[in-house]
């Protein structure tokens, strides 16, 4: 639970911005900003209201369309804020009096105005092949598709899904599914209320893989020659696996911890309602 609220306070935090940095959008439905990002370096999207989607862009040049839908309030509750900072890019959506600070997006205390406004922003995003991606939202759904770098893609109340990914992939919300299909790992998928469904069709580095949810089912599915340490745990539902384990300490209905091939690379899977699976990719 501590690593999902790590997550959480993750996904809600925002770079600090150049001074004098300017907001820019605020009078408009639809805003939007074209921009060359190199391979290898970061785009970062930070919005709090609304769905994102993100997927490839057929140029070297990433392209970010927000559209505004207004239920309550006015469009000019929105602006956006741009910030490149050695080669990486940051874009944030900024409610009201809302500020960019170091250590997350802030409204000045004793503000009510975000509480008499409902301006939700629809991202719709295209990043070049190699751009490594970090995007989060609040309210509403993350979908990811087709990148070829890292993927950091988080929501707090939606769902958040990541397909076909080159690169390592974290994939977290709170209250919705993660759906991850990835080329290679690693990947950790984290979630508290909701599924977690994850595919890799190959795992080219070591490093350690957690799939978390309490109200909810855990799937992994990894190819067939598996070398790993596992660990499967459940409150309240069954465990499956398509692997011998090799079993190392503990080990029973709930709860099941062993290795796999040579052993290796940490991979955990829990739940506390719902059954836990590990299968070999078909």
């Amino acid at each position: 639970m501590r690593r999902i609220l790590g997550a959480i306070a993750l996904m809600l935090a925002v770079a600090l911005p150049v001074p004098g940095a300017a907001q820019v959008g605020r009078d408009a439905e639809v805003w939007t900003w074209d921009g060359r990002v190199e391979a290898g370096r970061w785009f970062r999207l930070s919005s709090v209201n609304g769905p994102v989607t993100i997927e490839p862009s057929s140029d070297n040049m990433v392209h970010v369309r927000a559209e505004k839908t207004v239920r309550r309030g006015n469009i000019t509750d929105v602006a956006f804020q741009v910030v490149q900072s050695g080669g990486d890019v940051r874009v944030c959506a900024l409610w009201r009096r809302s500020v960019c600070e170091e250590d997350g997006m802030h409204s000045p205390r004793g503000n009510n105005d975000n509480d008499r406004s409902d301006v939700k922003v629809r991202f719709i995003v295209r990043v070049p092949r190699g751009v490594r991606l970090q995007a989060s939202t609040v309210n509403g759904s993350m979908s990811v598709r087709d990148m070829t770098a890292d993927v950091l893609a988080s929501s707090v109340n939606g769902g958040v899904q990541v397909r076909n990914a080159g690169g390592q992939v974290r994939a977290t919300t709170v209250n919705g599914a993660v759906d991850v299909t990835t080329r290679t790992g690693p990947v950790t998928a984290t979630t508290v209320n909701g599924d977690v469904d994850v595919r890799m069709e190959s795992l080219q580095s070591s490093g350690e893989m957690e799939f978390e949810t309490v109200n909810g089912n855990v799937r992994v599915e990894t190819p067939s020659a598996l070398d790993a340490n596992v660990s499967l745990e459940t409150m309240h539902g069954t465990l499956l696996t398509d692997y011998p384990l090799q079993i190392q300490g503990r080990f029973g209905p709930k709860s099941a911890s062993g290795t796999v091939g040579k052993g290796g690379r940490i991979i955990k899977l829990t739940t506390l309602n719902g059954n836990v699976e590990l299968r070999k990719s078909r």
